[in-house]
């Protein structure tokens, strides 16, 4: 996918280019300009006890469903919006079907459990997604879901970053065994870039492919709800997000995990 964003940010230009079709961290290769999606999603009842009553109730369903996704849509206007519905367009003319199916009552007082599938129509690739609670709930935590996978970032990409071409390789963690401290995870993140031929990024590039986004190409540091965020940097640091410093691993305690970008 070949796909251009500029941005200014403190004065340094970040310009994200050339992201590969074939790229990993995600079911179904994206299209240079997305999907197309037929405009009709039917959910099922899975014991049809009550035809009309379903039939509503499904309606329903897609209805929210399709209105959270464009939420999620409008709330982080990413610059390629890769599943678009289409209207007024036969089934066999589109990317992606979008299907679901619900059972009521199938977890004692959370209501009902619903599941969307997406299918791509010309390889049919598939890939489920599924949530539990009322309807709102679920269609807002399918919508968020869905949104999320076709519209993060996609490992390997390219961006160009302090006037130099970065290749953003893949986004990691190393999570906490028993008594392990701060800088044995440092190094296991170390060995981890080593062995897909790169290596962790500098603060400066990490900042930098912060501002893009989870969704403009880049990562998200800080926002993960918890207290502390820690990143792998490079010269024995870890920088700790959403404070903006960096710190020697050797003075850290330890972590639940410790996340970082392989770059070349």
């Amino acid at each position: 996918m070949n796909q251009f964003i500029s941005c200014v940010v403190t004065g340094v230009l970040i310009v994200l280019s050339s992201m590969a079709a074939t790229a990993s961290q995600g079911p179904l290769p994206l299209p240079q300009r997305g999907y197309k999606v037929y405009s009709r999603i039917q959910f099922v009842e899975l014991t049809t006890q009550h035809p009309v009553r379903d039939k509503a109730l499904g309606d329903t369903l897609e209805v929210s469903f399709k209105s959270q996704l464009d939420q999620f849509y409008r709330l982080h206007n990413p610059s390629v919006r890769h599943l678009q519905f289409v209207e007024r367009v036969p089934q066999e003319s589109c990317d992606i079907l979008i299907s679901g199916t619900y059972t009521l009552r199938a977890f004692g007082h959370r209501g009902m459990h619903a599941t969307v599938t997406v299918e791509n129509l010309a390889t049919g690739e598939t890939q489920s997604f599924e949530a539990a609670g009322d309807a709102f709930e679920i269609t807002e935590t399918l919508a968020q879901d869905v949104f999320h996978e076709f519209q993060k970032t996609r490992f390997p990409t390219q961006a160009r970053i302090y006037g130099k071409n970065l290749t953003l390789l893949y986004q990691g963690a190393i999570y906490r065994p028993t008594a392990a401290k701060m800088s044995e995870l440092y190094k296991q993140s170390l060995i981890a870039c080593e062995l897909r031929g790169g290596r962790v990024s500098t603060e400066k590039e990490l900042v930098a492919v912060a501002t893009l986004g989870e969704y403009g190409g880049g990562v998200s540091v800080g926002h993960n709800g918890v207290s502390s965020d820690y990143w792998s940097v490079e010269s024995a640091r870890v920088y700790v997000a959403p404070w903006s410093q960096s710190t020697s691993a050797t003075n850290l305690n330890p972590t639940e995990r410790l996340n970082f970008i392989c770059v070349r």
